[in-house]
C-alpha cells in the first residue's frame, strides 16, 4: 500500500464516522507492523478504524467482498483478480487511475462495462465517491446494480477468449516474432 493512499484513506475514515477499513495482514508479519505503525503516525485520529484480517481462504474472501460496502482501489497497485471478483459480486470499487498499467486495471474494467461512475478523477473525488457509496445506501445499491447489469462483459465475451486461443497457438508454435494483439 503505497504512502500516498493513507491520506486518502485517513480522509474517508474522517468524513464518515460509522466507516471501518478492512484489509488483510501481509504475507510476513513485519509487512503488517509496519502499516500499522505507519497508520498510527500518519493518521493517529483514525488508525484504530483500520482493522487486519487474517489471511483466509478464497471463499471467505469472497463473502468479505460481498458484505462490503465498496472496495477501494489502492494508489499506483490496484486490483486485478480482486477487481474481477469484486466486480462479479456487485461490490462498487472506487478507483483512482496511475499513469502505470498496474494502477489502470480497474478503470478498463469499468470502461469495458461502460460504467464511469466509481472512476475518480481526483484524490478528493476518490474520497467523495468512496464517502457517498459508503454512507449512502440507495445510491450504493443503484450502482451495485448497474454493475450487477453490466458485469457479463466481463467475463462471457468471446472476443476475449478467441484472442487467447490466438495468442496460445503463437506460443505453442514458438512464439516467434513480436506478439500483435487483434
Amino acid at each position: 500500500m503505497h504512502p500516498e493512499f493513507d491520506p486518502i484513506l485517513a480522509e474517508i475514515l474522517r468524513r464518515d464516522p460509522l466507516a471501518d477499513v478492512v484489509l488483510i495482514e501481509g504475507r510476513r508479519p513485519v509487512w503488517t507492523a509496519q502499516l500499522k505503525a505507519r497508520f498510527q503516525r500518519v493518521m493517529p485520529d483514525v488508525a484504530g478504524r483500520v482493522r487486519f484480517l487474517p489471511p483466509m481462504p478464497n471463499a471467505d474472501f469472497l463473502q468479505l467482498n460481498a458484505h462490503a460496502d465498496v472496495l477501494l482501489d489502492t494508489l499506483h497497485f490496484g486490483g486485478g483478480n480482486t477487481s474481477y471478483e469484486g466486480l462479479a459480486l456487485g461490490t462498487p470499487i472506487v478507483t483512482l487511475p496511475s499513469v502505470f498499467l498496474r494502477g489502470r486495471i480497474t478503470r478498463a474494467l469499468y470502461q469495458k462495462m461502460q460504467l464511469p461512475d466509481c472512476i475518480a478523477n481526483s484524490a478528493e473525488e476518490y474520497v467523495e465517491l468512496a464517502v457517498q457509496l459508503g454512507t449512502n445506501q440507495e445510491y450504493r445499491r443503484h450502482v451495485s446494480q448497474r454493475i450487477e447489469e453490466r458485469a457479463d462483459v466481463l467475463y462471457e465475451d468471446p472476443a476475449e477468449v478467441h484472442e487467447l486461443e490466438r495468442f496460445l497457438a503463437w506460443a505453442a508454435e514458438g512464439g516467434s516474432g513480436s506478439w500483435t494483439i487483434g
